[in-house]
């Protein structure tokens, strides 16, 4: 009759229930709460979902490092292990000590006051956030470059000039590479660009209108460019990976050039020449 057939209808409906949950890698414990009720089963999916999503995010990053490592076609076994651990625990880190972890390498491979200029610089750029595998990939690119990167030669006038500078002239350096200086420049548009313009017209008319002004600016440039040739290797490399790692920033360094470029062709336009061509 259907009333004796009821429990075994019952106890089927169980043990197909259950063989469903195990095809789908729910845990005994869980599904065993489901069947007395203790959960119900949409919080155990939820969780079970939970759970997956925690486990294709840390098999992702596995098979990122493992792909990277392949790629290298490494043979110090022991040296990988130590590079494996660092790239691991990299990958882990929260946006905050990411930022963190970038500043003390930066200040490693910039030592001094100059280090702390440099990191300034990028600071407002350097919250990073890795949500796909692209920035995944370019953030291992960067830790292991700057990992091996060596510290910079201090033998450089400009380098050894802030590094010997007092506290004072230090923070206005600082406060000219500000936040809002770094947005001024991610924000460009035609009124930035008058201004700029503005700005570069006066500076070329006291050029021309003083020769110690005109003096100390060839000897800048000078200088300027035995800084770049020190940190441009360094510079370039990571400025490359940061515009991946960073929107804001890859939209500053666009700017940039486009400012540069309008920059300069206003001021052909309006005066024949720029700040740093040679009629001037």
């Amino acid at each position: 009759t259907l009333r004796t057939l009821f429990p075994y209808t019952t106890l089927f409906r169980s043990l197909n229930l259950i063989g469903a949950l195990r095809a789908l890698d729910i845990t005994i414990i869980d599904i065993k709460d489901v069947v007395m009720g203790v959960k119900s089963l949409p919080e155990i999916l939820r969780d079970t979902v939970k759970k997956i999503d925690e486990s294709i995010n840390h098999l992702g990053k596995s098979k990122l490092i493992i792909s990277s490592l392949l790629e290298k076609n490494l043979t110090d076994y022991r040296a990988s292990g130590e590079q494996i651990r660092k790239l691991r625990e990299t990958l882990e880190l929260s946006r905050d000590d990411k930022k963190e972890f970038i500043s003390n390498i930066l200040l490693r491979i910039f030592p001094g006051n100059f280090g702390h200029v440099f990191v300034g610089i990028y600071a407002p750029f350097l919250n990073v956030t890795i949500d796909n595998d692209e920035k995944n990939k370019t953030w291992l690119k960067l830790v292991e470059f700057l990992d091996s990167a060596d510290e910079i030669d201090e033998n450089c006038f400009l380098i050894d000039a802030i590094n010997k500078s007092d506290p004072d002239k230090l923070d206005k350096l600082k406060k000219m590479m500000d936040t809002q200086q770094l947005q001024y420049m991610v924000n460009y548009d035609e009124n930035i660009k008058n201004d700029m313009v503005n700005q570069q017209i006066k500076f070329i008319k006291s050029l021309k209108e003083n020769e110690d002004v005109k003096d100390r600016f060839t000897k800048v440039i000078e200088r300027s460019k035995q800084l770049l040739k020190i940190i441009s290797p360094i510079k370039k490399e990571f400025e490359e990976y940061l515009c991946i790692l960073n929107d804001d920033y890859k939209k500053y360094k666009k700017n940039e050039t486009k400012m540069t470029s309008d920059i300069n062709e206003s001021l052909i336009d309006k005066l024949g020449f720029t700040a740093n061509d040679k009629k001037s």
